[in-house]
């Protein structure tokens, strides 16, 4: 089977849309959670379909860990043993990514090559 072209993937698969359906992108939430997802895309710029779900879940469990934070610090109660689930699936979502691409480490000599400012 031959692997589809972008402009033949739906806009969610091919990352030209953030949500499958219409969503307030204003929202809090939204905002949050595309900036949660462009983090972890771009510290992992090679990602598997795999990967990219789990990053999307990433990005989802972190919108609901905010939330509860949130209700922590206005005094709320929140289930703590909900909050310890969040946080376990984070660390195994996070591992399922895999760790960041590393840096690009120039020399100064290259940096000053390519136009940088001295340091």
């Amino acid at each position: 089977m031959r692997p589809r072209t972008a402009r033949q993937r739906s806009a969610l698969a091919n990352g030209a849309r953030p949500f499958l359906k219409p969503v307030a992108v204003n929202s809090h939430e939204a905002r949050f959670f595309k900036d949660v997802l462009a983090s972890l895309e771009a510290e992992r710029p090679a990602m598997s379909e795999t990967q990219r779900q789990a990053a999307r879940a990433f990005a989802a469990l972190a919108v609901v860990q905010a939330q509860m934070h949130t209700d922590i610090a206005l005094g709320r109660t929140v289930d703590h043993e909900a909050m310890g689930q969040i946080a376990d699936r984070l660390s195994r979502l996070s591992r399922q990514m895999g760790p960041p691409a590393k840096p690009q480490r120039t020399s100064l000599r290259d940096h000053l090559a390519a136009g940088g400012a001295r340091p």
